[in-house]
């Protein structure tokens, strides 16, 4: 019996059709993908320094004079989110970031976002718990409401009065900015806000008292470099030796010729001369380079820890949060200092203007140590200057409950210092410097 000839005809189509494909194929072989470009390489003369407005970065505005004969530029960011700042760190973005030492204490286990380089003041004064007039104590704001600047060293400080003080317990609301933390008090929406200079004098001069302070709660301000800056990119450790001889030099120029130093911060900051030294001069103490070295990285990593388990006892890391599991001691590397050499003093002004001859007094170190920082509430305020009702009292007396969650009842081990940056918005060209940190308007 014959096969049907339909079925042979469909197999020989059906081999032709494989065999078009195949030799298609052959002729047209699959291009391989075209790798992805390398980042282009970040420029060696530059270095991108992210800092939050506070007394301690005044001087950045100025550095960049300094630096102009060495063949750097800098670029300051400022930023109101600390968050932001240090997944920028992480990710190379920036270079080198002013910080707090309780922040960078915070970000560690958030971002591991880089090394600290060394320790570069302490606020030992200029940072305060304010309250309203009837509040004559710490114990006076059980079950009240204390502000704080998201992502500050308010946070931190606020946090250490409830750890000394067992049994106190009061609400701690986040603001966006010292403005509305000022506003909220000024209004009564809250009875106590832990400020930073200026705005701690202006209050004082309205009559609100202080009743906590970096006086008891020293607050450390540090370095903090990328990994990928310390592995050779962009300005590399060249550069960065090259910033903190002269960022040493700066502090330098702060103790023997204070005034043409503040007037370069002045000027670049587009601020009085006058206010930006009664600041200087607020309970703010930078340490100079032999003074630097005097402080161990092991006591940093220390203090750090400390610091952590504060945070921990608080809920920052309770879930959704993931902290990572980062040794603070692989954080600190400070032996960039061991062979800083300063460089000759150059003069901040026109090269026709004298320059004092320098006249050193030795600053006594005193307690360098000691924990403070920024207190992270999750859901603080985003968009409206209004207080959230659940972030306010319970009206039920003698229950009162912290929203942002347990406080610590026993007193934090004696630690370093953190305090936050004031930050200085992004400037890349010195002839027009961008306006410098707000000052504070009394109404």
């Amino acid at each position: 019996m014959r096969r049907p000839a339909g079925r042979a005809l469909v197999v020989l189509v059906l081999l032709a059709v494989v065999a078009f494909l195949f030799l298609t194929f052959l002729r047209n072989p699959r291009r391989p993908e075209r790798p992805t470009p390398p980042p282009a390489p970040a420029p060696r003369n530059r270095i991108r320094i992210g800092a939050l407005e506070r007394p301690a970065t005044l001087p950045v505005w100025a550095l960049g004079r300094l630096l102009q004969g060495r063949g750097l530029r800098l670029e300051v960011l400022g930023f109101e989110d600390p968050g932001r700042m240090w997944e920028m760190l992480a990710a190379g973005e920036l270079d080198l970031v002013l910080s707090t030492l309780d922040e960078f204490a915070l970000a560690v286990p958030r971002h591991d976002p880089g090394v600290l380089l060394f320790p570069s003041a302490r606020s030992l004064g200029s940072d305060a718990v304010l309250a309203r007039s009837g509040l004559d104590g710490a114990l006076d704001l059980q079950g009240r409401a204390v502000a704080y600047v998201e992502g500050s060293a308010g946070g931190y400080l606020a946090l250490t009065l409830m750890a000394t003080h067992p049994g106190l317990h009061f609400h701690t609301v986040p603001a966006r900015s010292p403005e509305q933390a000022v506003e909220w008090l000024r209004h009564g929406d809250v009875e106590a806000a832990a400020l930073w200079e200026p705005w701690t004098s202006a209050l004082q001069a309205e009559g609100f008292k202080v009743l906590w302070s970096s006086k008891e709660q020293g607050i450390m301000e540090v370095w903090v470099a990328s990994r990928q800056v310390l592995k050779g990119r962009g300005a590399g450790m060249e550069g960065l030796e090259t910033l903190a001889g002269a960022w040493f030099g700066l502090i330098d120029r702060l103790r023997t010729n204070p005034g043409l130093a503040t007037n370069a911060i002045a000027e670049e900051a587009r601020q009085d001369p006058a206010a930006i030294h009664a600041i200087l001069q607020s309970g703010l103490e930078f340490l100079s380079l032999d003074e630097a070295r005097r402080v161990a990285p092991e006591a940093l990593a220390q203090a750090m820890q400390a610091m952590r388990n504060d945070w921990s006892l608080h809920g920052a890391f309770l879930p959704p949060a993931a902290p990572r599991n980062v040794d603070p001691s692989t954080t600190v590397d400070t032996t960039l200092l061991e062979t800083l050499v300063l460089p000759e003093r150059a003069p901040l002004t026109g090269p026709g203007e004298p320059v004092s001859p320098p006249t050193p007094e030795p600053m006594d170190p005193g307690p360098i140590l000691v924990p403070p920082a920024t207190l992270q509430s999750p859901g603080g305020p985003q968009g409206s200057p209004e207080i959230p009702a659940e972030a306010l009292p319970s009206p039920s007396p003698g229950e009162p409950s912290s929203p942002d969650g347990p406080s610590p009842t026993a007193p934090p081990s004696e630690s370093p210092e953190g305090a936050a940056p004031p930050a200085a918005e992004s400037r890349q060209d010195p002839a027009e410097p961008p306006s410098g940190p707000p000052g504070l308007k009394p109404e």
